[in-house]
């Protein structure tokens, strides 16, 4: 009896490790969630100080780089199940001497020592499988391309696109604690902040901000048992800003309000909540409380500010 378990829970064992190998041999799985549920994203940050062409070509020499050496690794995730096949075969060569009336270890040894390897190697290939791209990435290449005619000749845009996570500790603006002790951390993430003179001498200045609330972790004691419990940490939900500044070229342009753009209109996914004309600049705050706002009704809240110029005759 002692033996038949032995013989079972090495079958498991077996098993286990064949269908982990199995599983890492095939395409990358499903990407992790975030505490908000949402997929997650490969954290990248690139820093905006070049020509628009520049910009964008070294955002998808980037992207290509990052593929090529995802399907570098593809090539090897067959190779740890094959050495778990060797290794079995190795381990039936011990079986078949037995059955001769030979007793040895040596091949099974050996086995061993590369079903280790393969299972060493299945996970240091697992770890290697990149995250995919967030939508925002490919949306900011689409808002340069749409504004690099906009520029002054020869001019450059500068800024940042910050795609490390919304929830990073360093995001952190403030907490709070409510009457049961339990703090609420709200975070302030400039994922998108962009610098440009343009063509016509106004200098432009977008920020995009997403700001997102999470309770941390606490314990709560049980008023029947009286046992302590931690709770697990809970996201409470996000919104987003688009900061619009214009500093105005006086000599080609005025400032003339209008009914279509003022403070509380609703434009796209964006509700005006302030606005200032005041020194020859325009100072914009929209806010969305939609999960995720595309490029384009960036671009098109930006083309609507525009309707605050009206320019000057010559």
């Amino acid at each position: 009896m002692p033996a038949l378990c032995i013989l079972g829970v090495a079958g498991v064992v077996v098993l286990a490790l064949f269908f982990y190998l199995l599983n890492t041999a095939r395409k990358k799985v499903a990407a992790p969630t975030s505490i908000s549920g949402k997929k997650e994203y490969a954290p990248v940050y690139v820093s905006i100080a070049d020509k628009p062409d520049s910009i964008m070509l070294g955002m998808e020499r980037f992207r290509a780089e990052v593929q090529k050496t995802e399907s570098a690794g593809d090539k090897w995730r067959w190779i740890p199940l094959i050495i778990f096949f060797v290794g079995l075969g190795l381990m039936a060569i011990d079986g078949l001497l037995l059955l001769l009336g030979y007793f040895s270890l040596v091949f099974s040894a050996g086995g061993f020592l590369l079903w280790l390897a393969a299972f060493i190697m299945a996970r240091s290939l697992r770890r290697s499988d990149t995250l995919d791209f967030a939508p925002r990435y490919k949306g900011t290449k689409e808002i340069l391309h749409t504004l690099r005619d906009d520029l002054k000749p020869g001019g450059t845009f500068l800024g940042h696109l910050d795609l490390t996570g919304a929830l990073l500790k360093t995001k952190v603006a403030r907490e709070t604690k409510d009457t049961q002790n339990r703090t609420t951390q709200y975070f302030r993430d400039e994922w998108l902040s962009l610098k440009a003179k343009l063509y016509d001498g106004n200098i432009l200045r977008v920020s995009a901000i997403q700001k997102s609330k999470k309770r941390t972790s606490y314990w709560k004691r049980s008023r029947i048992s009286g046992k302590s419990k931690l709770k697990p940490e809970k996201f409470k939900g996000s919104a987003h800003d688009l900061k619009i500044r214009i500093v105005v070229n006086p000599e080609a342009y005025k400032i003339v309000p209008n009914k279509d753009f003022r403070q509380g209109v609703n434009i796209g996914k964006y509700t005006v909540t302030q606005l200032s004309t005041d020194g020859g600049m325009i100072n914009v705050v929209a806010s969305s409380p939609f999960d995720e706002v595309e490029q384009e009704q960036i671009l098109g809240f930006l083309k609507s500010t525009y309707s605050l110029l009206q320019r000057k005759a010559a």
